[in-house]
């Protein structure tokens, strides 16, 4: 009897303590609806936790997806999506973009960060695309926290970009943090911020400089496009794509504050290009690092060549760590589906159309 008190009591003891540290992740979140002005990011965390980069508002949401079980399917393959996106948010396929991408790890539905402009108005949405079709996720009543990023450009134009429009260009989770790239407002603009979750805690702006082997010249102001988080003997980078392509990683514990940070070009794809995904896997024992391109489609490193890199330094022509190409099309949006599987927006001819399409990790 006694024997069945205490089993049940140890029993208790560890339904609460796990339901506390579930409940943790959760600390500071209310219910309600969200006033998010657009959707630029998305990036998953533990738990099913969604977060939202919000561009306009220079805001970061964590928001509880209550979302249903995928059966696992993998022929989510859909022939111009923008356009049945588009159908759906009274626009036409021209007028649709989509943002982002973001696979939930828990049910591995996919999730889009959709913009559409129509007369003159744009509008941002959150889709999910499930077992029971594509359709719009309703952001209201829901369970949510935020965080607000302070050190915004000013509204000014630069020579090549609107500063204002790239405060967020992407964000993910890692290690207890949300990490964000974007621009802010002091001297050398293009940064890296961390913010530890739960959000109780101000976010901590790094600016960050980078050597730009075809611009020949260091960049203390061109936003990151891509980044990534990624563990590479036991300490975590920060490896970052920019346009026109170098490929430059930073530790993650660097990033604490310094005015200017300056990272290790380790790799340099080409000109004339943009690297719109950015996503890291492990196959058959081997890690690999997958860049998605514009112009270049899918660039493949190893992980042992990214940790073992050397800097490239002006001036030179050398291209950095070796590289495998694969041409599937123009890259617009990326992520890692499953153990077996990636998942791309691919661009059509002349940029009319955009694929949903699943890869094959055998066949890259």
């Amino acid at each position: 009897m006694k024997f069945k008190i205490v089993t049940t009591l140890l029993f208790l003891f560890v339904l609460v303590q796990t339901s506390f540290g579930n409940d943790g992740l959760r600390n500071g979140f209310s219910i309600g609806n969200p006033v998010i002005k657009s959707i630029k990011t998305i990036a998953f965390g533990p738990e099913n936790i969604l977060f939202i980069g919000d561009n306009t508002g220079s805001m970061i949401y964590a928001i509880e997806i209550d979302d249903t079980q995928s059966a696992l399917r993998t022929n989510f393959n859909i022939k111009n999506i923008t356009a049945k996106i588009g159908v759906i948010m009274g626009a036409s396929a021209k007028d649709t973009n989509i943002l982002d991408m973001a696979v939930s790890p828990k049910f591995k539905n996919v999730f889009f960060a959709v913009s559409r402009r129509n007369k003159g108005i744009t509008k941002s949405a959150l889709f999910v695309l499930n077992d029971n079709g594509l359709q719009e996720f309703p952001l209201t009543n829901v369970n949510f926290s935020k965080v607000k990023i302070n050190d915004i450009p000013d509204a000014g134009n630069h020579k090549r970009w609107k500063p204002r429009e790239h405060i967020i260009t992407d964000m993910h989770y890692a290690n207890g943090e949300v990490i964000i790239s974007g621009l802010s407002n002091e001297e050398f603009s293009s940064s890296l911020r961390r913010v530890a979750f739960p959000f109780s805690k101000d976010i901590v702006t790094t600016n960050v400089q980078v050597y730009h082997v075809t611009h020949n010249r260091n960049e203390t102001n061109a936003p990151i496009v891509k980044f990534l988080p990624l563990k590479l003997k036991n300490e975590w980078h920060v490896i970052a794509g920019y346009t026109c392509t170098p490929l430059v990683t930073f530790k993650l514990n660097q990033l604490n504050g310094n005015k200017k940070l300056v990272g290790k070009t380790i790799a340099e794809i080409g000109t004339g290009n943009i690297p719109f995904g950015l996503i890291s896997y492990n196959y058959k024992g081997i890690d690999y690092v997958l860049v998605g391109n514009s112009r270049y489609s899918l660039i493949k490193f190893t992980g042992l060549d990214v940790f073992n890199a050397r800097e490239l330094q002006a001036p030179t022509s050398d291209f950095g760590i070796k590289r495998q190409h694969i041409n599937i099309g123009s890259i617009a949006n990326m992520s890692n589906y499953n153990n077996e599987y990636i998942l791309v927006v691919v661009k059509g001819k002349k940029g009319k159309t955009f694929d949903l399409k699943f890869i094959p990790k055998a066949n890259i």
